[in-house]
């Protein structure tokens, strides 16, 4: 992935908001994008967490994430009531010019040592990461080498499983094309240098798959747990187009958020316009950051699990001025 700008033209950043975002409040305020989303010089930042708002953009890459206090309506009577933190980050890659996800390494130094270990948020900062999160925890299952590992386009393991519905995790795959587009296979069905062959760049193995080809499968309702779990998912809308949701859970007595179900989260991603979406590590494991900060609270093990890696969207060309300049507002 090329870095996100070559040289620093424009350079805006705004780290407050002067009003309350709401409905009135301009979708990208103080940013100049250009009629394919992007900057045409120059990064642009804005920080609102109060709001629960971050933003970035560059000339090859825009990310908007939000937070949302999320009650879906009960599936079955049974079920129990979820109310929760919701981190959305919807994400557009320029993929003609390169732009694309990558792994960033808690070792760049050796990529694939899963010996050395930090927190999201540390690997993201010392990397100048502009958007990361956890992935699927394959360490978890090193012993076994369990599934389909590849980190930018390089093979980790190679090993089919069975398929057990209703397992946590299943081992269905996660892949990401460089062209952009996204898919999911279980770990029967294609070798590692199939995937590499059709362009793959990172493959990661958890499950379930939530959407594909823009419905829920029937797997999800019929056999999937009734629990409620902080739960991270990614899905693609279109190729270069991405959806990531956190959903934050067992904080009732911190912030109030219980949990999702995972045929709730499969419906999140399907009425956000995913056409392809998969279920990643939840609980201790899921962190979002943006610009190195780690933007949801973990139930237990506060700031998240270490980890050897993270999927990283856009590098920071250098360290942002912090200032502000009002521009004329157009839309996106």
């Amino acid at each position: 992935m090329r870095r996100a700008i070559r040289a620093p033209l424009i350079l805006i950043v705004v780290l407050a908001y002067l009003y309350a975002a709401g409905e009135n409040a301009p979708e990208w305020p103080d940013a100049i994008l250009n009629d394919r989303g992007f900057t045409d010089g120059g990064e642009y930042i804005l920080e609102d967490p109060e709001n629960g708002r971050w933003m970035y953009a560059s000339e090859t890459l825009r990310i908007r994430i939000t937070r949302t206090w999320e009650t879906p309506e009960k599936i079955r009577n049974r079920d129990a009531g979820q109310e929760f933190n919701c981190f959305t980050a919807e994400i557009w890659c320029d993929t003609e010019k390169g732009e694309r996800p990558v792994t960033l390494w808690a070792d760049p130094a050796k990529p694939g040592n899963t010996e050395i270990r930090k927190t999201v948020a540390a690997i993201a900062k010392e990397q100048n990461a502009v958007f990361a999160v956890s992935t699927d925890l394959f360490t978890a299952r090193e012993n076994q080498r369990k599934g389909i590992v590849i980190r930018n386009g390089e093979i980790l393991y190679d090993r089919k499983t069975g398929y057990y519905p209703g397992t946590r995790p299943p081992l269905e795959t996660l892949a990401l094309y460089a062209d952009g587009h996204i898919d999911s296979f279980r770990t029967k069905e294609k070798r590692a240098a199939e995937y590499i062959a059709e362009g793959a760049i990172q493959v990661y193995t958890f499950g379930p798959v939530l959407v594909r080809n823009g419905e829920i499968p029937a797997e999800i309702a019929k056999y999937e747990d009734r629990n409620l779990n902080p739960m991270h998912a990614f899905g693609m809308i279109e190729p270069g187009h991405y959806i990531d949701v956190l959903c934050e859970g067992r904080l009732k007595s911190v912030n109030g958020s219980t949990g999702v179900l995972m045929e709730s989260l499969a419906g999140i991603m399907r009425e956000k316009g995913c056409t392809a979406a998969v279920c990643l590590d939840g609980g201790d494991t899921a962190v979002m950051t943006f610009m190195g900060t780690q933007l949801n609270t973990v139930p237990k093990k506060q700031p998240g699990r270490p980890s050897c890696e993270v999927l990283a969207f856009g590098i920071l060309s250098g360290q942002p001025e912090k200032t502000q300049k009002n521009l004329d507002i157009q839309g996106r």
